[in-house]
């Protein structure tokens, strides 16, 4: 029976998850700075090297698995050298339920593909499968099959005309806007705003005033990522621009969005007017989800969504109480299991209370984002709090409560978070 793992890989981890009858959420939560999301990276890459952190809490686990456990683990192993199955990989309930999303079209090359009702009420679905498929896979995984669809979805429209281009150009705006979105989440700016370009021209040449509008906000909500607040005005306010319901939602998102750039350009008054603004469209628009929405799935309950922008904009203007008082309502409005949200919106709280001059709060806050951090892997609450704690609580570096987080944040590995 084995009982001991020479070096873990994706592969071995996998069939020790398997054994132990852990979801991923579970492994996750018993290996320090691990995420759901790194434990299906491992599934997807079978080959790779979990970091040392990772590989010890690995060997702890299987030293403590029962008897039967270790042998599920052993005939996992011995399954994993099958000839029949490529070597190192392990196939896993998620994975399998994502494989059945990914069925790429693919025409043969050089050939024409003369588009069907049917073929494009099937994209139009697929679609939203895809957004199922990147939760379980995420970005890389599915960015050569977005390719192959856009590709595909251009050679149908040399094919097309009348209703049926319109109908490929708005489909082909869906799966362009798509595919920069999950070229952004992977860091690549560069190739977002190439993608967003090209939905951004389909959409257009479609008439589909809806995802124009839709493609205009994503780009101011990559212009505030960059702090680039007067741009992500502009393109914020050319979201608004298309008055009907089917732009509603989108409208509300735009308006919050242009305010967070006036706050990032300290801007006050205009902050403001733009939150006002998203706050009467959110009355008139908020429980209307009209078919083909595309913020359908993409984000959380608008009345939260708007609270959190007020909440970030007053923060960015430094207005201290307010600042406090609307992520602690935040906070109260999140849904029990947004753990890693909770974890960034208590460091937000943190700062809030740093600028109200409140110390054992803003370090009490801080502490409870960093435990939320460590358990859930999130590198980004981690770094934000190793970036704006140690300054902003210098001054007070003497009173024990700051004094304690402030080591234990130090003592943090740099790779916690990672895998």
């Amino acid at each position: 029976m084995v009982t001991v793992v020479a070096s873990w890989t994706g592969a071995t981890a996998s069939a020790l998850r398997l054994a132990l009858r852990l979801t991923q959420e579970e492994l996750a939560s018993r290996i320090g700075g691990m995420s759901p999301r790194g434990v299906g990276r491992w599934e997807k890459e079978p080959d790779m090297s979990p970091t040392m952190v990772s590989q010890r809490d690995l060997d702890y686990l299987l030293r403590e698995a029962t008897e039967d456990e270790k042998a599920r683990f052993a005939l996992l192993l011995q399954d994993l050298e099958k000839p029949t199955r490529p070597s190192g990989s392990v196939t896993m309930p998620q994975q399998e339920r994502a494989e059945k999303l990914l069925i790429p079209l693919q025409p043969p090359r050089g050939t024409a593909t003369k588009p069907t009702s049917e073929t494009l009420t099937w994209l139009e679905q697929n679609l939203r499968n895809q957004y199922t498929a990147d939760n379980l896979l995420g970005p890389r995984a599915l960015m050569p099959l977005m390719t192959s669809y856009v590709d595909t979805i251009e050679q149908m429209q040399q094919n097309a005309s009348g209703a049926v281009l319109d109908r490929l150009l708005r489909v082909g705006a869906s799966y362009a806007e798509f595919t920069g979105w999950l070229h952004q989440d992977a860091g690549d700016l560069r190739g977002a705003t190439t993608w967003a370009t090209r939905a951004l021209e389909w959409a257009q040449g479609g008439m589909d005033d809806r995802m124009t509008s839709f493609v205009m906000m994503r780009r101011a909500a990559a212009a505030l990522t960059a702090r680039h607040g007067p741009y992500a005005v502009r393109f914020a306010q050319a979201a608004q621009r298309f008055n009907s319901p089917e732009t509603g939602r989108i409208r509300v998102i735009a308006a919050v969005t242009e305010a967070h750039g006036h706050a990032i350009a300290g801007d006050g008054g205009e902050s403001d007017r733009a939150l006002d603004t998203a706050a009467g469209l959110l009355e008139q628009y908020n429980e209307e989800i009209l078919d083909g929405d595309p913020t359908a799935d993409r984000y959380c309950e608008l009345g939260l969504y708007t609270k959190i922008a007020r909440a970030k904009c007053v923060l960015e203007l430094g207005r201290a109480g307010d600042a406090v008082d609307a992520f602690t309502i935040v906070l109260d409005s999140l849904p029990r299991d947004y753990h890693r949200d909770r974890g960034q919106y208590l460091g937000s709280l943190a700062r809030a209370h740093i600028l109200a001059e409140q110390p054992e709060l803003a370090a009490a806050a801080a502490q409870e984002a960093y435990s939320i951090a460590i358990a859930t892997g999130s590198t980004r609450t981690l770094a934000d709090l190793r970036r704006t704690m140690p300054s902003g609580l210098a001054r007070w570096a003497n009173i024990p409560e700051v004094e304690k987080f402030c080591a234990m944040l130090a003592a943090v590995e740099p790779e916690i978070g990672g895998i």
